[in-house]
């Protein structure tokens, strides 16, 4: 799926709240996936919620510019079923 460029950078309020935490080390909680990720969050450890369970990983140079929710996978990979012979 392709990022707009055009839109704007959004960082819901729920971020700046808890950024201090963030700062001394300990991990951030998001229930939000449309936050933008930017420069300023280098080096944080943020979880993201995706309807089930909690995903955490650390932001980097390559991470810059998505959204957060690109890191927590909604969807199962489908397992099928081996036929009997």
């Amino acid at each position: 799926m392709s990022r707009s460029s055009w839109k704007c950078t959004y960082i819901h309020s729920d971020f700046y709240t808890q950024y201090q935490n963030g700062i001394n080390g300990e991990e951030i909680i998001l229930v939000n996936r449309n936050t933008m990720l930017t420069e300023d969050m280098l080096g944080l450890k943020l979880s993201v919620y995706n309807g089930l369970r909690f995903f955490s990983f650390i932001v980097d140079l390559d991470k810059l510019g998505y959204k957060v929710g690109e890191f927590a996978p909604t969807r199962k990979k489908p397992i099928h079923k081996k036929k009997k012979k």
